[in-house]
C-alpha cells in the first residue's frame, strides 16, 4: 500500500479516537447506560408502570395510556378513549386483547407482533446490552443507529451523539404483506428516581403523525403481582367491580 494511503488511514483512526466517539456497539451502550443513570439505577426499569396522557390527532381525542412493564417479555397496555377502552397483554409468546367489557381474546399473530414491537421500544439501554449479540451498529451525521432483530421484527434505536439520548425508535412490521414503519420520537428528558426518562412521545405510522403523548407519572422498580399479565376481563367491567365490592363486604 502506498505510504500516502497508510498515512491517511492512520490519521483518520487517530482523529476518531481523539474525538472520543465510540467505535463499537459496546462503547455506545456504555455511553447510554452512563447517561441514563448508570447500571444500578437502570435496573429499576426492569419493572415499571408508566401513565401517559395522549392526543390522538386523527380524531382530536384525548385519552390515557397506561403501560405495565416487566422486561424483557411482559407488557400490559391499557388504552382509554372517551368512548371505549382497550387492554393489550403480552406474556412471553402469548398475546391477548380485551375490548371494553368483553372476554379476553387471543391476539392474532399481527397483533402479537405489534405488542412485541411496542415492548422493544421500551427496552432500556441495559436491556439492549443484554441483547448485544442481536444488535448491529451503523453511523450517521450526528447519530448512531443500533438495530435490534428478534422474533422476526426489527427496531432501530437512533442515538444522538451530542446528548447520548435515544431520540427515536423506528419499528418495522409486516401488515398484509406490506412493510409498515412505526416511529416514536422522544424528547423532554428528565431524571426520575435516578433514571433518565423522556416525558414526551411523538408517534408516526406510515409517515403520518398519529399521536402526541406526555408522561404524567412513572413508577420504577414497581412491585407487580404474578398474575398481572394473565388474561382477564377489564377491571372496569361492572360484573368484576360488583364481585370486588361483594368480596370486600365479606371480609
Amino acid at each position: 500500500m502506498p505510504l500516502r494511503l497508510v498515512a491517511i488511514g492512520l490519521a483518520l483512526t487517530f482523529t476518531a479516537t481523539a474525538s472520543g466517539q465510540p467505535q463499537t456497539t459496546g462503547e455506545v451502550l456504555g455511553r447510554l447506560i452512563a447517561g441514563y443513570g448508570g447500571e444500578e439505577n437502570l435496573q429499576k426499569l426492569d419493572s415499571m408502570v408508566q401513565e401517559w396522557g395522549f392526543l390522538a390527532l386523527a380524531r382530536n381525542q384525548h385519552g390515557s395510556d397506561k403501560r405495565i412493564v416487566r422486561l424483557p417479555e411482559q407488557l400490559k397496555v391499557e388504552l382509554t378513549y372517551p368512548d371505549r377502552r382497550e387492554t393489550r397483554v403480552l406474556n412471553g409468546d402469548s398475546g391477548y386483547a380485551i375490548f371494553d367489557d368483553r372476554e379476553p381474546a387471543a391476539a392474532s399473530a399481527m397483533q402479537t407482533n405489534a405488542m412485541r414491537l411496542q415492548l422493544m421500544r421500551l427496552y432500556s439501554p441495559l436491556t439492549l446490552r443484554d441483547k448485544i449479540d442481536s444488535l448491529a451498529m451503523s453511523g450517521g451525521d450526528g447519530y448512531v443507529t443500533l438495530t435490534l432483530s428478534e422474533h422476526g421484527l426489527q427496531a432501530d434505536y437512533i442515538v444522538s451523539t451530542e446528548s447520548w439520548h435515544i431520540v427515536k425508535v423506528v419499528g418495522r412490521l409486516l401488515m398484509n404483506g406490506a412493510s409498515m414503519q412505526f416511529v416514536t420520537e422522544y424528547s423532554e428528558f428528565a431524571m426520575v428516581d435516578g433514571v433518565l426518562v423522556p416525558h414526551r412521545e411523538n408517534k408516526f405510522v406510515g409517515g403520518m403523525n398519529t399521536a402526541v403523548l406526555r408522561l404524567q407519572r412513572i413508577t420504577v422498580d414497581a412491585t407487580l403481582d404474578d398474575d398481572e399479565f394473565e388474561p382477564r376481563k377489564n377491571p372496569a367491567d361492572p360484573v368484576i367491580a360488583a364481585n370486588r365490592e361483594r368480596d370486600r363486604s365479606m371480609t
